[in-house]
């Protein structure tokens, strides 16, 4: 077995890492809706005009699933309070935004992620639990998203009751999350209406948005996996960063997954500079394991070869992160 050293780093982030930005999460929301919206139109309307044009159709989807793909991001950031100094209105943009992934109820995800941060690649951790299961390729891509989102809904629901009690500590009253809850399946009825509306005059949006879903959900399921996923051998990892400046631009920066569980108050799109300063302090000197520098060289963690979380044994605890 492999044990790595995970003390957390003596680095302290500044205070401009830590501050949110309105002008910062308007330039990040710009971003992420841009690249869904902009190749997803472009697409529909070059097959309006010229359908024999359908070769275009698997690149400008990928882009656009990119796209779809970072309001699940921002939606987990706003839930972190990385988007607006007021807590609540941080999550409700989070709430509007993630909704736009049917089916994705980013208030569910919410309960079970805090507890994923305070005991991350232990049994007690719900994704260990979750994502540990599923061993081939096809189950983790076809189903352990599936099922997560499935149970991220019923949770949702369940917390949208009067009176829901949320079990474990959590860092709003029950009252906000109550809140949050309805406003999560609210938002799950808008998009849809929205775009039904819109395909009345661009018929063709529908199965773009589909296969968008599709896509998205795919690359959502992998992600898990390229962040979590490690070698048998290696007892108890925290997360993987990987490093390719593709991965900064399609994942918004979340791919330093390392330094967000070190670092969660820090936004993603800011943890590129966070993780340059950890190089230059030599903290990930003999811990080269936690970076991948390639980023088709990450597609492997999806291979049954890497278990979620290598391998788990009964250890001291790692002391808390901090959320």
């Amino acid at each position: 077995m492999t044990q790595l050293a995970l003390d957390k780093p003596t680095l302290r982030p500044a205070r401009d890492l830590l501050t949110t930005s309105p002008l910062e999460t308007a330039l990040v929301v710009g971003y992420a809706l841009l690249l869904f919206a902009a190749p997803l139109g472009l697409l529909v309307a070059t097959l309006e005009l010229a359908p024999q044009a359908w070769p275009l159709a698997i690149p400008l989807l990928l882009l656009a699933a990119y796209g779809l793909f970072l309001q699940g991001i921002l939606g987990h950031e706003g839930f972190h309070f990385n988007l607006s100094d007021n807590r609540l209105n941080s999550c409700l943009l989070a709430v509007l935004l993630s909704s736009m992934l049917a089916g994705f109820c980013v208030t569910g995800y919410f309960v079970d992620h805090w507890q994923h941060h305070r005991y991350n690649g232990s049994p007690k951790d719900p994704d260990w639990r979750l994502l540990r299961r599923y061993r081939l390729a096809l189950s983790r891509l076809l189903v352990s998203r599936l099922h997560a989102t499935a149970w991220y809904l019923l949770q949702t629901v369940r917390l949208a009751l009067p009176r829901a009690n949320v079990s474990g500590t959590l860092p709003l009253p029950d009252r906000q999350i109550r809140l949050l809850a309805r406003a999560n399946l609210a938002c799950q009825v808008l998009w849809p209406t929205l775009w039904l509306l819109l395909a009345a005059k661009w018929p063709l949006l529908l199965p773009a948005i589909a296969g968008c879903l599709l896509l998205a959900l795919l690359i959502s399921a992998l992600n898990a996996y390229q962040e979590h996923a490690f070698e048998a051998s290696v007892v108890m990892p925290v997360a993987r960063s990987r490093t390719a400046r593709l991965s900064t631009w399609l994942h918004l920066g979340s791919n330093y997954h390392l330094e967000h569980h070190l670092y969660p108050r820090v936004p993603c799109w800011r943890l590129p500079r966070l993780h340059r300063q950890l190089v230059a302090s030599g903290w990930y000197e003999g811990r080269q394991a936690l970076l991948e520098p390639h980023f088709f060289g990450a597609l492997r963690y999806c291979k049954a070869r890497f278990p979620y979380a290598g391998a788990w044994q009964a250890m001291p605890p790692r002391g808390n992160h901090g959320q």
